[in-house]
């Protein structure tokens, strides 16, 4: 009731009456929201009635019905109502962010979950997930390098996985049709689990490093069969290299997806997408193989263990006569058939095999110089006698000095000799001269003529051209290397683990668990544009440089080229290998982290705990 300012009273209704039962409280009893609910129906009620007097059917200009009033009415009421909703629901989780962060401290992001899980895990599991960071080393030796997988942002922190040393077997590993590699090194199983809020990824990639004087070789591909790899890309890291191997993360439906996705499909149509799945599932196995050079460089030479840990510049020279000349092997090793010489004469042995084919390379370089001198003086002299003998009367100074002139600015061997012969010849014939012309033979005129030996001196002083390297002719010739390369009861075999099998192992086992619509097997594969630091010498610093495909194609030739000479063709067994195979899973939430907790009302450690 309200009084007006006359004293009479009158009957007002509205919802801001509405009474609390408790004065303490700010969230309305169910008595007051009956009574908004009701007063609500009321005027709406009210409303609708209005419509039907308005335009019922007695009107005579009436053109809209009764029913299309309505709806327009309900139309536009509906948008207030849903705005209403939405801007309530925002306030309350709002506020409940606000009262979260308050408890908290902070705004929790993906990385602070990230902390607190590796925490988390530590506390939770027996076997704590370690750090993707391993060392490359020989036992009681000093590491030559380090391989992580590590994020792309100013951090790098590395990933943890949960890592299990699986029994050794032999790795076989393709190099082409003919060559098979052998690996009898130790072999390594990771679990890789990652989350993604969103739609947001971060980016991870596979890192190399080598030390000063140390290399090993870097292989990547896909697993291929219980003891088989597919190399995909390969690369020689040495003399403090940093390579960054940018690793691209494919998301797989889940298995439950993929069941609602082919229920509809012809039988056929099922048979074909679930072999193309298994596929799927089999080529999501990553592994990276890491061989090192020096202790198979001692096998493959018949050098004792550790004989060549202090002969750098041995080793060096071997892997440029391997990679640049492709020398076969035997004709380095060591020649010697007993087996109580000492290590240094050993050493000597190899040294002096090392030179001799050397000497022999330098000799033909030298050769192939001269014969290009030869050819280059040959042709200058054929072209300078030309001149000389041509006839008195086509004999014009001013177009001879022309053809030399246009010669001079050719990049050919012939140009560089025009050159040093203008420098050499006299200075062209003044118009006098070329009036009294009568006067001058060709005895005359052949002495005018500069010829081969008045420059001779001159050529040998003469840069030579550059001499074309093995890799810049594998690049004129791209592309015509051919380097081609049911679950059963358990993975475990006689001669290994069959790790191809993994995935869908437990891709069925999490279609058995409430996380069956979360959890996404992931592919990992590698981009196809790299990152080198490199130092080109020991004065100068580090220069980072992008390698592109044409570029990453050759340093897979020569890193195959190596490992074929290595190896002798695959008939020697390379036993300091190490195998690192990554079967990754990936847990997708919807919405970010502030969403899931406040939105979804789902804790995502848990989640994760479950997962894990």
């Amino acid at each position: 009731d309200v009084q007006k300012a006359d004293g009479t009273e009158i009957e007002q209704k509205s919802v801001l009456r509405l009474q609390n039962s408790s004065s303490e409280g700010f969230v309305l009893s169910p008595n007051d929201i009956t009574k908004l609910l009701n007063e609500h129906v009321e005027s709406m009620a009210a409303a609708l009635a209005k419509v039907q007097v308005e335009y019922s059917a007695d009107a005579e200009d009436n053109i809209v019905a009764v029913s299309e009033a309505t709806l327009s009415l309900l139309t536009v009421h509906l948008p207030h109502l849903c705005n209403n909703f939405i801007d309530s629901m925002a306030y309350v989780e709002n506020m409940m962010e606000e009262q979260l962060t308050a408890a908290i401290g902070k705004r929790i992001t993906a990385d602070d979950l990230d902390t607190f899980v590796k925490f988390h895990n530590a506390r939770l599991l027996c076997q704590v997930p370690q750090p993707f960071s391993h060392a490359v080393r020989r036992p009681k030796h000093t590491p030559v390098g380090l391989v992580s997988i590590e994020s792309s942002d100013d951090e790098h922190k590395c990933i943890h996985t949960h890592t299990r040393v699986v029994a050794n077997s032999t790795l076989k590993m393709p190099l082409n049709a003919a060559t098979v590699l052998e690996l009898t090194g130790k072999q390594y199983l990771h679990g890789w689990l990652n989350h993604r809020f969103e739609r947001h990824h971060n980016d991870y990639q596979l890192v190399g490093r080598a030390r000063q004087f140390s290399a090993y070789i870097l292989v990547i591909g896909t697993m291929t069969g219980p003891n088989s790899i597919e190399p995909k890309d390969a690369i020689i890291v040495q003399n403090k290299d940093e390579v960054m191997i940018p690793l691209l993360l494919n998301e797989l439906p889940t298995a439950k997806e993929f069941k609602d996705a082919i229920k509809s499909l012809s039988p056929e149509q099922q048979s074909f997408a679930r072999a193309y799945r298994s596929m799927q599932l089999q080529s999501s196995v990553f592994g990276c193989v890491v061989i090192q050079i020096k202790p198979q460089l001692e096998a493959l030479l018949g050098l004792p263990r550790n004989a060549l840990d202090k002969e750098m510049k041995l080793t060096q020279h071997l892997m440029e006569l391997f990679t640049e000349y492709q020398v076969p092997s035997d004709l380095l090793s060591y020649s010697g058939r007993s087996e109580g010489v000492a290590l240094e004469d050993k050493l000597d042995n190899v040294r002096t095999n090392v030179k001799s084919v050397t000497d022999v390379i330098e000799g033909e370089k030298k050769k192939q110089m001269e014969m290009a001198k030869a050819k280059t003086d040959m042709a200058i002299e054929q072209k300078f006698q030309s001149l000389a003998e041509c006839s008195y009367d086509s004999y014009e100074p001013q177009s001879m000095m022309m053809s030399c002139e246009e010669a001079c600015y050719d990049d050919s061997d012939y140009g560089m000799m025009a050159r040093m012969a203008m420098s050499a010849a006299p200075p062209p014939m003044s118009t006098a001269a070329v009036g009294s012309r009568n006067m001058i033979g060709h005895r005359s005129l052949a002495k005018t003529v500069p010829t081969v030996a008045s420059y001779s001196a001159k050529v040998v002083d003469a840069p030579q051209q550059k001499q074309p390297t093995r890799t810049e002719i594998v690049t004129d010739f791209k592309g015509k290397t051919d380097l081609s390369s049911d679950i059963g009861t358990s993975i475990a075999k006689s001669d290994g683990v069959d790790f191809t099998l993994l995935p869908q192992l437990l891709d069925a086992a999490v279609e058995k668990t409430d996380e069956a619509s979360a959890l996404r097997s992931t592919i990992i594969k590698t981009g196809q544009s790299w990152l080198r630091n490199r130092q080109e010498n020991l004065l100068s610093g580090l220069k980072l440089k992008r390698l592109l495909a044409d570029e990453l194609k050759l340093e897979k030739i020569k890193a195959f080229d190596l490992l074929d000479a290595l190896s002798r063709s695959g008939s020697l067994a390379i036993e300091s290998s190490e195998l690192h195979v990554i079967v990754a899973v990936t847990h997708c939430f919807e919405k970010d982290i502030i969403g899931t907790i406040i939105q979804d009302n789902i804790n995502p450690i848990q989640k994760l705990e479950s997962s894990t």
